[in-house]
């Protein structure tokens, strides 16, 4: 079996931005299946869930290999750009929309429609 390696080419970082995109949007879902009372904040909870996890593997990747520390912060910032994305286009796109109170006491909301073909 041949070792396996990491390169800092576009299907790589492509990799980040996809895990990212699917760790935030899955959390945002679970939040707003299961969490109702925080569904105002699902889509923050789905990014800062990411976010925090993959701190932690960029933490545990840095120790392990100090020699490539850029390379690392690139992997991190691809999964962070991900993660925005797949929070905002899961609560945004994907769930039911939510009433939202603006900062000057004002509400809003989105419509879903749906048409069976």
């Amino acid at each position: 079996m041949s070792s396996l390696s990491a390169n800092n080419s576009f299907a790589s970082e492509a990799s980040h931005v996809g895990g990212g995109m699917l760790i935030a949007g899955m959390t945002t879902g679970i939040v707003d299946r299961y969490f109702p009372q925080y569904r105002e904040e699902r889509a923050w909870i789905g990014f800062w869930t990411n976010a925090a996890i993959a701190a932690v593997l960029f933490g545990i990747e840095t120790a392990q290999d100090r020699d490539d520390v850029s390379g690392e912060l690139l992997d991190l910032g691809c999964n962070l750009v991900g993660g925005a994305i797949g929070a905002y286009t899961t609560d945004r796109f994907f769930l039911a929309p939510v009433v939202h109170k603006a900062p000057d006491g004002s509400h809003d909301f989105g419509i879903k429609a749906i048409h069976r073909f």
